[in-house]
């Protein structure tokens, strides 16, 4: 019989809703018998967490009725957490940004060039851990990925507040309301060097998204921690919008007829970049003049709309085939030299954005990448909104974060190289920790 007691485990699991640490055998199980609704936690319309006695024998708990259970919860807020995250290491991550900054398009464009790029390239499977709690994002990719062959301009509905973002739970007070995670299983398959030690270099990702909304004042409160997750991540990927930016606009104007550009929207990016660090500090209770230990990655995004400010061509992939040509090896030396010009780029235009996030992180593990999510501009839609043509999107570099960050936290994840003689200035290396574990 395959159970929790038979089956390799990791030592301690965080529950990637409410970050609660307990050991794999207090996980509870959700009924599956039809007669079983009705949870402490979730209500009446939720199936009840149980600490299962017995098995089937094809592992699978029974619960109280005779029901054959499946899914696994958190023993203290009682919301999914998918199995695989008890078999294996999770690196968490999280993504915000202001209001129209792109971030929503570029979480679509990132995860859709993983699926192709991880296993064409580097023979790593990059899956669904769990389908239904990555609906969301599985709908983004999809509408503005998938074409059926009919010319269709479509738009990106904003990160939300309230609604289908979050799960709420009752502690007997009042309800709290925390974040949906998105998370993917990644694992080596046949041509990747680790083949052979797949289940020790497996890991899943936990990704956290927040509506930029989410950093105004008193949105972050006990009975609704959306921006919590920041303290517990492994990586922060901080989308910063130039385009947003009067600086950058009056230097774009004439050269860029971009619509992103020539918007009215423009908001104080450094002020919500503060806020993030003061809220990641004090849940971490580090002192607001230390620096967090954790890598920052900021995401330069819409770079087909500010371009030619750096050079009119499309970025080259940074990775290239390994002599075996089984599989591709990441170059970490061009990344960090990009992540230096963008540092200087920013230090002579919008200062305080720099000096913001390198006295929020170390320096040396701050990262500047740009990144575009459709490859070109939007167009205007009948009601006004700007929209992108539907199955012609082409990103740029959307996928270079994520694959720098696995390359740095998971040893023989994804190999890559880099010069010995990298400069060690601020912003031209990182030194990343070698596990991205929430604590």
């Amino acid at each position: 019989m395959l159970t929790l007691d038979t089956m390799p485990l990791v030592q301690e699991v965080t529950c990637p809703n409410c970050w609660e640490r307990f050991p794999p055998e207090r996980v509870k199980y959700v009924s599956a018998h039809p007669e079983q609704y009705g949870d402490l936690r979730l209500g009446d319309q939720a199936l009840r967490r149980f600490l299962p006695t017995h098995f089937h024998p094809d592992g699978r708990a029974i619960d109280p009725k005779g029901g054959l259970c499946h899914q696994t919860a958190c023993p203290r807020c009682h919301l999914l957490i998918p199995r695989v995250l008890l078999e294996r290491p999770t690196l968490f991550a999280s993504i915000f940004g202001s209001p129209s900054s792109g971030k929503s398009y570029l979480l679509a464009a990132m995860t859709h060039r993983l699926r192709r790029v991880l296993p064409r390239d580097f023979a790593l499977n990059f899956s669904d851990a769990d389908p239904e709690a990555n609906a969301i994002l599985q709908g983004y990719e999809d509408k503005l990925f998938a074409s059926d062959g009919k010319e269709q301009l479509v738009s990106l509905d904003k990160t939300g507040e309230t609604g289908d973002w979050y799960q709420q739970v009752d502690f007997g007070t009042k309800p709290i309301a925390y974040p949906k995670p998105f998370f993917f299983q990644m694992s080596p398959i046949d041509g990747h060097p680790n083949s052979n030690n797949a289940p020790n270099v497996a890991r899943t990702l936990c990704l956290y998204d927040n509506a930029g909304e989410s950093f105004q004042a008193g949105a972050d409160r006990p009975d609704n921690p959306v921006t919590q997750h920041m303290a517990k991540s492994g990586c922060l990927l901080f989308v910063y919008d130039p385009t947003q930016e009067s600086r950058f606009r009056k230097m774009l104007a004439g050269v860029s007829d971009d619509a992103q550009v020539t918007a009215d929207r423009v908001d104080r990016q450094d002020v919500l970049l503060a806020e993030a660090a003061r809220r990641v500090k004090t849940y971490r209770q580090i002192p607001m003049t230390a620096t967090h230990d954790r890598p920052l990655i900021v995401l330069i995004s819409k770079f087909d709309a500010w371009q030619k400010l750096v050079g009119d061509r499309r970025l080259p992939d940074p990775w290239g085939p390994h002599a075996s040509k089984k599989f591709c090896i990441l170059r970490t030396d061009t990344i960090l030299q990009v992540s230096a010009q963008l540092r200087e780029l920013l230090r002579q235009h919008t200062p305080n954005i720099v000096a913001t996030a390198e006295s929020f992180v170390d320096p040396k593990k701050v990262l500047y990448m740009p990144v575009s999510a459709t490859g070109g501009p939007p167009q205007r839609m009948p009601d006004g909104r700007l929209g992108y043509l539907a199955g012609t999107l082409k990103p740029m570099w959307a996928d270079v974060p994520l694959l720098y960050v696995l390359s740095q936290f998971v040893p023989g994840l994804i190999p890559s190289v880099r010069k010995t003689n990298d400069d060690t200035r601020p912003g031209t290396s990182a030194t990343l920790p070698r596990e991205g574990v929430a604590s």
